[in-house]
């Protein structure tokens, strides 16, 4: 992530690591380690949000879990 919060592509650093969280819900979240409370989110048109606008307990965030193997 940029110092503006928006994601882009870059070579590998630690700004591109991300925390994978399991929510109560079942769905999955995933969090910057670097900036923590930023959250990466999808709009319904399928377009990046900015982390820092939205919580983990919004939809855009919420992505389908990985099945267990």
């Amino acid at each position: 992530m940029n110092t503006k919060n928006r994601r882009q592509g870059e070579q590998f650093s630690d700004d591109c690591m991300l925390k994978e969280n399991l929510e109560e819900n079942h769905y999955t979240t995933y969090s910057s380690l670097s900036h923590p409370g930023t959250y990466l989110a999808v709009s319904p048109k399928g377009e990046l949000k900015r982390g820092n606008s939205v919580s983990r307990n919004q939809s855009c965030t919420h992505f389908l879990p990985r099945r267990p193997s």
